[in-house]
């Protein structure tokens, strides 16, 4: 699949280096946060507004990064949306292009029951793009039906769970965007029956959006990077 050829084909398993956190934040719907400001008496790690004794990535922890099995962009106002494909980049949050959802679906390397203490979609600003011109919220929702890229399309979407928000873009340069999924790889962890991966949306509401890259052609796709005790 060219996508498994653009991507890392291996796991990768690393001792796990901390996660800086970046000020306070203030709070988004969720808990989710962006920038400085105000988090309480914690701070904004990883997108999330987090007790400052509390570490998202424990120190003790092993760090795993899995590419996706399977990949499939839906743009909402696509005129190529009736022919399935993976884009070198997706802009979310673009106006033009309308609501986006990103469909991922990996292949766990851990255990039934492994300890999970967090884990993460990462996704690598693609080369040269501006930054988005307002914060974006972008959610992430458990997908609940089989599906595969070469069929998904803006009108054949797999059935999703409720969306929560996860992640808040920063109208600044590109830089690497942790979206927060603890919560969603911990029930693969227990191989829930209705689990067939992760979707992140993205509403179109920004005139620019938030360019990332695929790897298909170049940059890194995304990736699951995962913190097993």
């Amino acid at each position: 699949m060219r996508l498994l050829a653009a991507l890392a084909p291996v796991a990768l398993l690393v001792a796990a280096p901390p996660l800086l956190g970046c000020g306070g934040a203030p709070a988004t719907p969720a808990g989710v946060c962006a920038g400085a400001g105000v988090c309480g008496a914690g701070y904004c790690v990883a997108g999330r507004c987090r007790p400052a004794s509390a570490l998202p990535a424990p120190l003790d922890a092993r760090r795993v990064l899995l590419p996706p099995e399977d990949l499939a962009v839906l743009v909402e106002d696509d005129d190529a949306a009736a022919a399935p494909g993976v884009p070198d980049a997706i802009a979310l949050g673009r106006a033009g292009a309308g609501d986006v959802v990103v469909l991922l679906r990996f292949a766990p390397t851990f255990d039934v029951g492994a300890n999970i203490a967090s884990a993460f979609v990462v996704l690598e600003p693609a080369p040269m793009a501006p930054p988005a011109e307002r914060a974006l919220t972008l959610e992430v929702a458990r997908i609940l039906e089989p599906w595969r890229s070469e069929t998904a399309t803006w009108g054949r979407q797999p059935r999703l769970s409720i969306p929560e928000a996860a992640a808040v873009v920063r109208p600044r340069p590109a830089t690497p965007l942790r979206i927060d999924v603890t919560s969603l790889v911990r029930d693969w962890a227990r191989r829930r029956k209705d689990d067939h991966g992760i979707a992140i949306l993205a509403p179109g509401n920004d005139a620019v959006g938030a360019a990332y890259s695929m790897g298909i052609s170049q940059g890194v796709g995304p990736l699951l990077e995962v913190y097993v005790r």
